[in-house]
C-alpha cells in the first residue's frame, strides 16, 4: 500500500524542467531502477563514474549512508558531494528524512522510495523531486 501511495506522487522524466535533474533522471536513475541488484549500488557506481552533458569532467563523490546512522551536524559539503541515503521509508526514519530534505544546506533532493539522494549546488535553487520508474 506504502508503494502504491508513493507512486501516485511520484513522477518521471516528463514535464522536468530542471536540465541537470532531467539529465540526472534519464542517463542515471530510471536507467537503475530497471535493472536487478541492490539499487544503492547501482546508482552509487553509475553516479560515480557519470560523466553527463551538463557537467563535462565533473566526478561525484558519493557517500551511502542509513539513515538511523546520519547526524545532520555533518552537512559541511561540496558541490561533488552526494549522499545516497538508505532507509528512508522506515516509519521511524520517514520523519528525519523530510527534516533533511528541509536542511538549507541541501539543494536538490531526489526520492526513490526506499532511498534518497541529496545534492549540495549552493547556485542551485532549493528543489525537491519524487521519481519513479518510466
Amino acid at each position: 500500500m506504502k508503494r502504491f501511495l508513493f507512486n501516485l506522487k511520484a513522477k518521471n522524466a516528463h514535464g522536468l524542467h530542471s536540465p541537470f535533474v532531467y539529465e540526472l533522471y534519464t542517463q542515471v536513475i530510471n536507467p537503475c531502477l530497471h535493472q536487478t541488484g541492490e539499487l544503492s549500488a547501482l546508482l552509487s557506481n553509475e553516479l560515480s563514474n557519470y560523466k553527463g552533458k551538463s557537467l563535462e569532467n565533473f566526478k561525484f563523490n558519493v557517500q551511502i549512508i542509513d539513515i538511523s546512522q546520519f547526524d545532520t551536524k555533518n552537512l559541511n559539503k561540496n558541490f561533488e558531494d552526494v549522499l545516497l541515503i538508505k532507509n528512508i521509508r522506515e516509519p521511524i526514519n520517514l520523519a528525519r528524512w523530510r527534516q533533511l530534505i528541509e536542511n538549507e544546506k541541501i539543494k536538490i533532493s531526489i526520492e526513490l522510495f526506499e532511498l534518497g539522494l541529496l545534492f549540495f549546488n549552493p547556485i542551485a535553487p532549493k528543489q525537491h523531486f519524487i521519481f519513479k520508474k518510466s
